[in-house]
């Protein structure tokens, strides 16, 4: 008989219950009272974490029980949160940081765009109260750049507790001062940016064992939400990725040390091949064997063919890796099915047809190419191939496989419904009205009418 997973028992009374536990999700009460009178007992197997100090690692997390996929790891709302100061093509509302499609409806105070005159976040004194005061008083203009920085100030100025969280937590202010790689490169991204006190100190792994979701709760806050992917033992560490799962190593390897100030020494790091997928691989100009980096964990190292004794130095790949990026970016922006075509056919000359570079142009590809086209099913399972080794438990390339997957089920002899609904199982917890949400519409109407 199949399980119900929406309903259970109350611990306090013992009566049906369907008010589940927000943060672990395996708890159920009769309502908010007898969910309050249980904590005492209920934290102390909720809480799926601790933090632990390491002189290397530094401050990461625990696993404190053991965890099933799915399972939730966490959940909490940010300590701060603000638009990014590269928003420049939507509005985001004060109150929640949802995009504000009526630019029209702002708060009757400040005069700042809100989604809704009675959004949830307007009347909330940890929120919006204090800065609406303030942005009221000095007549300060919507400017993105500015609100985050006020939020920040408003917390030390209140001696308020998420201040010294905030402060806390690790800037590496020294390394990222003006003139610096890292403050030269980095380009935040648009939409809203938020600093999250747990979630921040997941420590980075090229195999994730969780991956976290973005919404707004039933209060109108923001909220951070990990989950497991695997199963995890008590004990192991919780791991999210810093980096592109798609990146060769060497990109990954050098965004990590000059943004994040540590290198990657994992399993996948230290194999040359990335466990088969020939991510950064090239051909040999033998034209009978690979090049590959002969000790990745060096940055410096020298590259060999596996047949031949070629011999090709770092900086020398280096130097035609970037050339051929440029290339790829440069393409990328007026692609059609017949530059794409051209594109693909020189790199693979020059690159293993796994290579980053490859991948990036085929996914492209396979969007525009018909399904009688046997090149679609080809470079389809070429693709799969190397996320199902790299991401195997969609941890970080949900959408990038479930597109993938949604093309390789017009195919000919492919299984369309085994396909679909895989892409939909990927997609199922895409934040609301998010690329990949939109995705899952799509998959489930092209589901139902199957």
């Amino acid at each position: 008989m199949e399980t119900d997973l929406s309903r259970g028992v109350c611990p306090v009374c013992g009566k049906n219950a369907t008010l589940k536990c927000g943060n672990c999700k395996r708890e159920f009460y009769c309502g908010k009272s007898h969910q309050s009178r249980d904590w005492p007992r209920h934290k102390s197997t909720c809480c799926a974490w601790r933090i632990d100090r390491d002189p290397d690692l530094g401050r990461h997390l625990l696993a404190i029980r053991d965890l099933a996929p799915g399972d939730v790891v966490l959940s909490e709302p940010p300590l701060v949160w603000g638009p990014s100061i590269h928003t420049t093509n939507q509005r985001l509302c004060v109150g929640c940081g949802k995009r504000c499609d009526d630019f029209n409806v702002r708060c009757g105070k400040c005069c700042w765009p809100v989604c809704k005159s009675n959004c949830e976040g307007l009347s909330d004194k940890r929120r919006h109260e204090l800065e609406c005061a303030l942005l009221a008083r000095a007549r300060i203009i919507p400017r993105c750049e500015v609100l985050l920085v006020i939020r920040m100030l408003i917390l030390w100025r209140t001696k308020s507790k998420r201040w010294t969280s905030l402060a806390n937590l690790q800037s590496h202010e020294d390394s990222r001062r003006p003139g610096t790689e890292a403050h030269d490169e980095t380009v935040p991204p648009e939409g809203s940016v938020a600093i999250y006190e747990t979630a921040s100190l997941l420590e980075h792994s090229c195999m994730a064992n969780t991956r976290h979701s973005f919404h707004v709760d039933d209060k109108g806050r923001p909220r951070i939400t990990v989950y497991a992917v695997t199963s995890i033992k008590k004990g192991e560490h919780l791991s999210t990725m810093y980096t592109h799962a798609l990146w060769s190593t060497r990109a990954r390897r050098e965004h990590l040390l000059a943004t994040k100030y540590f290198v990657c020494r994992c399993q996948r790091c230290s194999d040359p091949t990335e466990l088969g997928t020939h991510l950064g691989t090239l051909n040999c100009p033998c034209k009978n064997g690979l090049m590959s980096p002969n000790d990745p964990l060096n940055m410096n190292t020298d590259w060999s063919c596996n047949t031949c004794p070629g011999i090709i130095t770092s900086s020398e790949i280096a130097q035609l890796i970037d050339r051929l990026e440029e290339e790829v970016t440069e393409v990328m922006k007026q692609a059609n099915e017949s530059i794409l075509s051209d594109l693909l056919s020189r790199l693979t000359v020059l690159l293993h047809p796994g290579h980053q570079h490859c991948i990036s142009v085929s996914h492209s590809l396979i969007q525009l190419l018909p399904a009688s086209d046997p090149r679609k099913l080809d470079l389809c399972k070429r693709i799969m191939d190397t996320v199902n080794r790299l991401d195997p438990y969609g941890a970080r390339l949900a959408l990038y496989t479930a597109v993938v997957l949604r093309e390789l089920a017009v195919c000919p002899g492919e299984d369309r419904q085994v396909h679909l609904t895989r892409a939909a199982s990927l997609l199922k917890m895409e934040p609301p009205n998010s690329p990949g949400e939109k995705l899952l519409r799509l998959i489930e109407m092209e589901l139902g009418g199957s």
